[in-house]
């Protein structure tokens, strides 16, 4: 908890409140330094596990022997089964918080060939579950959530000052729980960019919804990686600005038809 003042207006007062937490965490690998993060200090197994799997540093939970992490000393100490060469070219993402990507090209990823449809009320009502669930939000603000859902539920949720570090910590539980990504439901309150589009095509969502907007940059990849992509999304409209994978209740009236 911290105290601050609020000013309304004219007035002020002095009150006590939560305010988000960062910090960095550096993440060794096989005893070699890999990166450091900035994060919220929480679910940091799931974040670790999911970043490396992201990297593809490793393909499967299986891979990794170990992992310690000390929060205190905002440290990840991973070991793997086997020896492995660590990319060195880092790309700095739009992620608040300065995301770092390895392998950003999209040539990397398959084309998604999916099948799943969702209705846009259904998108509507995984937004409004998102916000419940999210209880860091709700204390704080300034936080982003993420979740993975089939389209009557959500499965995973996951909060961090980094909308790219939600993502990821939502693939490590799905991994540490052995919950499948493919063919569901990306739910995020945080912009689309493009690494956030790559990190669900890597995962194998075919619709990815967010609170917000997706980029330019996003709503292209999409197009290429067979994704479908919605913004702003409330509990009676949204936007589909790429994909197929969204029903109406009613035919969408195009313009000046």
């Amino acid at each position: 908890m911290r105290t601050y003042l609020r000013v309304r207006g004219t007035q002020a007062e002095e009150v006590a409140g939560e305010v988000v937490r960062e910090q960095p965490l550096s993440v060794f690998v096989n005893g070699e330094k890999f990166l450091t993060l900035l994060c919220s200090p929480m679910q940091l197994e799931a974040l670790v596990v999911g970043y490396l799997w992201m990297e593809k540093v490793v393909g499967d939970v299986g891979e990794i022997a170990r992992v310690e992490i000390s929060a205190v000393d905002g440290r990840a100490e991973v070991t793997l089964t086997h020896a492995v060469t660590l990319p060195t070219e880092r790309i700095l993402t739009s992620g608040c918080g300065g995301g770092i990507t390895f392998r950003i090209d999209h040539r990397l990823f398959p084309r998604l060939q999916s099948r799943l449809r969702v209705q846009a009320a259904d998108l509507g009502a995984r937004m409004k579950d998102l916000f419940d669930a999210a209880v860091h939000y709700q204390r704080s603000r300034g936080i982003h959530g993420a979740a993975l859902a089939d389209p009557d539920r959500l499965l995973l949720v996951a909060e961090d000052v980094g909308r790219h570090n939600a993502v990821d910590k939502i693939k490590g539980e799905a991994l540490l729980r052995g919950i499948a990504t493919e063919e569901r439901l990306l739910v995020s309150t945080g912009r689309i960019s493009s690494e956030m589009l790559l990190k669900a095509a890597r995962m194998g969502v075919p619709v990815v919804a967010s609170r917000t907007s997706p980029t330019e940059m996003a709503v292209a990849l999409a197009e290429q990686l067979g994704v479908t992509v919605c913004g702003y999304v409330r509990s009676d409209n949204l936007n589909v600005y790429a994909g197929d994978a969204v029903v109406a209740h009613t035919p969408v009236a195009t313009a000046g038809g």
